[in-house]
């Protein structure tokens, strides 16, 4: 017999924030399913999608503006989504309720114990050829710039992991990886550094930007400050690595470095004026986004990843 839920104790839902920040669940995806379900313009007055908005809260909304079962399936798709379907909605579900501490029905315990199964599978496995995939063919250090402080704290709902310890606002760089498999069935590995445009750190960037393999600007749209100040960081990047780079694999060949230009927010581009000719003058590969979320950004990340690999199995002497 299922358990009809309609609300969660405080106590409930920290246990639930704990698990989803555990598996770096993407709150963004979460944020902006709400915001399609709901009337838009209703929350925007009544200021429920304030950028500060903590996960519990969000939580809290879904719950009482939908309801509970509706929360859980957003959250069982987006899992499921974010782990490449290896495991299923039924049974991110079956985890939720656990964590919870509600009463399974027998086919939640169904579904707990076909991952079991898998897990067990999947422990033997990894035991004994786990090594073998998990060195990437290449290696690509790619330089991000351009966004502010607010905007940098959404790189996690991209599913890119930190590297290592790093903070914009002390020393101007934070780190990233992403592992991707490209079109050719090579496994890459891109390292970003989402380096600070703030001025105390002018003097640190162009040694931040030696040996990148490729660069993502982002410039506000219809913003002319962040315009130049994308053409700031392009010479910046040009002064410090003369748009080539190498490869340890390919001695004494220069690789020509990708440049790639996107252009963030909802406002309409300027004629004449806007990022696609900044990108045609720079030789730069141009992208409009309307905002960070992970549905709008693997084509970057894919793109980039695909040049550069293509770039180094044909490179020019």
């Amino acid at each position: 017999m299922n358990q009809k839920i309609e609300s969660l104790t405080d106590g409930q839902i920290a246990k639930l924030v704990g698990f989803l920040k555990k598996i770096n669940y993407p709150q963004e995806e979460l944020k902006y399913a709400i915001k399609k379900k709901l009337n838009k313009s209703t929350l925007v007055k009544n200021d429920n999608f304030d950028n500060s908005i903590k996960l519990e809260d969000l939580i809290r909304l879904g719950i009482q503006e939908i309801d509970f079962e509706w929360l859980i399936s957003q959250i069982s798709m987006d899992v499921f989504t974010l782990f490449e379907k290896s495991i299923s909605r039924g049974q991110v579900k079956a985890i939720i309720k656990r964590v919870l501490g509600v009463i399974l029905s027998s086919t939640d315990r169904s579904q707990l114990y076909e991952m079991r199964k898998k897990i067990r599978k999947s422990e033997k496995f990894l035991t004994y050829f786990g090594e073998w995939g998990k060195e990437p063919g290449y290696l690509f250090k790619v330089i991000i710039t351009g966004l502010d402080d607010y905007q940098s704290r959404k790189l996690h709902s991209l599913h890119i992991a930190p590297k290592m310890s790093g903070e914009r606002i002390t020393i101007g760089v934070e780190f990233y990886t992403k592992t991707i498999e490209s079109y050719n069935k090579s496994f890459i590995k891109l390292q970003f550094w989402n380096v600070s445009g703030n001025k105390r750190f002018e003097f640190l960037r162009e040694r931040y930007y030696k040996g990148a393999s490729a660069m993502i600007i982002f410039y506000e749209k219809g913003n002319q400050e962040s315009l130049k100040s994308a053409k700031k960081y392009y010479s910046e990047f040009k002064k410090a690595t003369n748009l080539k780079f190498k490869l340890i694999k390919l001695k004494d060949v220069y690789i020509d470095t990708p440049i790639i230009l996107v252009g963030l927010g909802g406002k309409s581009l300027i004629p004449l004026e806007g990022g696609p000719y900044l990108a045609k003058d720079l030789g730069a590969t141009y992208f409009d986004k309307n905002e960070i979320r992970r549905g709008e950004f693997e084509e970057i990340f894919n793109y980039v990843s695909v040049e550069l690999v293509v770039k180094c199995q044909n490179p020019k002497k």
